[in-house]
């Protein structure tokens, strides 16, 4: 009996050990470890390729070109965010303002010194972008809104990653008017398809929620509720022309659609509805239009004139390959997150 409870005191007194010393050896963070939170709800629709978000795949294309860079990426599920805790990642990176940046400080959830990258390329609101360390936005409006407030925050644009997206037509994914988007529910029918189906022109269109929209004479319009990501490009490639437009709280804020940059890594021939943004980086290699009637009229003109789609295609093209790639501004957030570990390190942080 003496024995057993020498035993068993001893081994109480190690548990008690442990559980005393461990808060104050906390593990280490490390620097070099990357969390890609999407907006999913379980991580079995990470593999999705039916109805998987836009961000799953511009994710994918996020952690891939951060791993070119020497970092080692995860990508993460909402539930993987919560529960899987063991990866010791020093940062994390939000697709989109997720519950711990959305409903309180960040850093009431976990350790003082892993960071919350806001990789922001749709408009939030202040209270959700104010918990982040670390905001990286595609308008550059924002940029400044958010500098002026204090937060440390970097224009970053979307981008394309060029082993995905390049020039690859095939015959049998030729569309003469190609339309890639979802229907927002509860939004007004999107732009294409409304002035579209009021001006005559027929689309091919891609994207999930058009139900109950395209239906009786335009029910041939809906080909599928997506375009896997690694197809899309010979969509992109074989189309007489791809249209683009955006939504209006992303006019409002200047982001500027990935389609864009995409499409026009395939030397695709887009046209878009009009925002300065685009028109300061393409000029008049991508045509824009402002209303209904100037929809139609590029459309009717382009569609007759296949070499000026093929200059401007190529100088679109051109663009994009010289500022939009994923090594060059997947580049730029390797160079932020490696001096905000650096400075974390040192104490500076």
């Amino acid at each position: 009996m003496f024995k057993f409870l020498t035993v068993l005191f001893l081994a109480a007194g190690a548990a008690a050990g442990y559980f005393w010393q461990k808060p104050l050896s906390p593990y280490r963070l490390d620097y070099g470890r990357v969390v890609v939170n999407l907006p999913v709800t379980y991580a079995k629709y990470l593999d999705d390729k039916t109805f998987a978000l836009g961000e799953k795949y511009l994710g994918e294309d996020l952690a891939a070109a951060l791993a070119k860079h020497g970092f080692d990426v995860r990508i993460y599920s909402f539930e993987d965010t919560y529960s899987n805790r063991n990866f010791g990642e020093g940062f994390e990176i939000f697709m989109r303002s997720g519950p711990e940046l959305r409903f309180s400080r960040y850093h009431d959830f976990v350790d003082d010194d892993r960071i919350a990258v806001l990789f922001e390329t749709i408009p939030y609101a202040w209270r959700e972008v104010a918990n982040a360390d670390i905001v990286l936005t595609g308008s550059q409006k924002k940029n400044q809104e958010y500098r002026r407030k204090g937060k440390e925050s970097y224009y970053l644009p979307q981008f394309t990653r060029t082993e995905k997206f390049y020039p690859a037509p095939r015959e049998d994914r030729r569309t003469r008017l190609l339309y890639v988007a979802n229907q927002w529910p509860d939004f007004p029918v999107r732009k294409t398809v409304d002035y579209a189906q009021k001006s005559g022109i027929r689309l091919a269109v891609f994207g999930d929620n058009w139900g109950g929209i395209l239906e009786g004479p335009y029910a041939s319009w809906w080909k599928a509720r997506q375009i896997p990501g690694d197809e899309l490009k010979y969509y992109y490639s074989s189309a007489d022309i791809v249209l683009n437009d955006t939504r209006a709280d992303m006019i409002e804020a200047g982001f500027i659609s990935n389609r864009i940059f995409d499409a026009t890594a395939c030397k695709a021939f887009v046209i878009s509805d009009y925002m300065p943004e685009i028109e300061e980086i393409y000029g008049d290699a991508v045509p824009m239009y402002k209303n209904r009637q100037e929809f139609q009229e590029l459309i009717e003109y382009y569609l007759a004139h296949p070499e000026e789609r093929r200059a401007k295609a190529e100088r679109a093209y051109q663009i994009t390959m010289a500022r939009f790639t994923a090594d060059k501004i997947i580049g730029q957030m390797a160079e932020i997150l490696h001096r905000r570990a650096a400075e974390v390190e040192n104490g500076k942080r």
